[in-house]
């Protein structure tokens, strides 16, 4: 959802593309 999408754009520009993949893999 929207959520998902925001947390995405936040992790890119602070860790990277680790975190990204757990968002998808781990979506709430």
């Amino acid at each position: 959802g929207d959520a998902a999408k925001i947390t995405i754009k936040n992790v890119m520009q602070s860790n990277g593309v680790i975190h990204v993949i757990d968002a998808v893999l781990l979506p709430s």
